[in-house]
């Protein structure tokens, strides 16, 4: 009976040194594989932080070209609505002449058919 009552401790003596070993190995590949996690969470959000930038930067460059088309726009229209109204403006000072003429030479041909002096017509 103390043959197998030693045999029976060193038998627990065993398996629990190989449950302490079995436990440390499991915890160091736990602590391996959090230290893993915690890594590839870092890098997540590290390449989330660089995206993020990215698009901000890009949103940011995205506006500037769209102002700068905007001004460049705005300056080529009143270049044009300028070109208009100085071709306008001089289109009227030639209809006002020519009217102007029109208006005189119809005044000199009523005063000769009156048989007035047609000097007036100015």
């Amino acid at each position: 009976m103390t043959l197998s009552k030693t045999t029976l401790a060193m038998t627990f003596a065993v398996l629990s040194l190989g449950l302490i070993a079995c436990t440390d190995s499991q915890k160091e590949s736990t602590e391996a594989a959090e230290a893993e996690a915690k890594e590839m969470a870092t890098q997540a959000k590290q390449k989330s932080e660089d995206l993020y930038k990215k698009a901000k930067d890009g949103a940011a460059d995205m506006a500037d070209d769209v102002k700068e088309s905007t001004a460049e726009a705005y300056v080529q229209v009143k270049e044009k609505t300028n070109e208009a109204y100085d071709a306008t403006k001089e289109k009227a000072a030639e209809l006002q002449a020519d009217a102007a003429k029109k208006l005189k030479e119809a005044c000199i041909k009523t005063k000769k058919k009156m048989g007035k002096d047609p000097e007036d017509c100015e």
